[in-house]
């Protein structure tokens, strides 16, 4: 039992770091992400702060080698967490189901349920965790109202095609923490911008997962390429314009 207390233990630690300050808008580059070991699985600190609507946002990436997982069942009862795996294969398990995910599937572990998540490939899989807390009490009915916790794979999610290249729907629905979360993938024909800079109350995040493209954050901006992250804190000026000539592909997040 010791190796897996260890495990929990420095796995816990991490993610209870002291915080990092308030997170502001800004492009998180994969290129700089440094990679830190653990027993069982490597890892890359993104984030790890308040933000000006949430207590916590903290976000890491993990790098699972075949055959291992990062920690024994548990559940965490002040925190939402969503994982979006970017490559190889993730089996997703809670007290009730287990689900198998590729590149571009995602699960949500609604608080308080028992999961944990193990490599059943042949490569090494690279995951993002996002794990939230907010200022507002949790409402666990409204989670369980909703669906609860869900893994769900890329083939899962339906396709739309516009003027401007394709919009796959995750989900948008009521979470345990948050009255609204919605999670879509945008595909962007090359030379295009996303939509004219606008803001809103609600704050977002983007992953990349193809392509390349310029990023407006107030009044300047950032090259972002795959894998990289983009937060766009509460009231932000923002936009996103594909720079290339291939597709831009980007998960987008907001929650409120």
């Amino acid at each position: 039992m010791r190796p897996i207390f260890l495990t929990i233990t420095v796995l816990t630690s991490l993610f209870a770091a002291a915080q990092q300050g308030t997170i502001t808008s800004k492009v998180f580059g994969w290129k700089s992400f440094a990679v830190e070991k653990d027993t069982s699985f490597s890892f890359m600190k993104v984030a790890n702060g308040a933000t000006a609507t949430l207590a916590n946002l903290d976000i890491k990436v993990v790098e699972l080698e075949p055959g291992k997982t990062p920690h024994s069942m548990l559940s965490h009862a002040d925190a939402e967490e969503l994982i979006v795996v970017k490559d190889g294969n993730l089996k997703v398990t809670t007290s009730s189901t287990s689900t198998i995910i590729g590149p571009g599937g995602v699960a949500l572990i609604m608080p308080g349920d028992a999961h944990t998540f193990e490599n059943t490939g042949k490569v090494q899989t690279i995951y993002y965790t996002l794990r939230f807390k907010t200022t507002t009490p949790i409402n666990a009915d409204r989670g369980k109202g909703a669906g609860g916790s869900f893994a769900g794979d890329w083939d899962q999610w339906s396709v739309q095609e516009n003027e401007k290249g394709e919009r796959r729907q995750v989900f948008d629905r009521f979470t345990a923490m948050f009255q609204k979360m919605e999670l879509h993938v945008t595909s962007l024909n090359g030379g295009l911008v996303s939509h004219p800079p606008h803001k809103h109350p609600q704050e977002e995040i983007i992953l990349v997962r193809k392509g390349t493209g310029l990023a407006l954050i107030g009044e300047g901006t950032q090259n972002v390429a795959a894998g990289d992250l983009i937060f766009f804190s509460s009231g932000t000026l923002h936009s996103l314009k594909n720079s290339g000539t291939t597709p831009l592909e980007y998960f987008a997040l907001q929650f409120q």
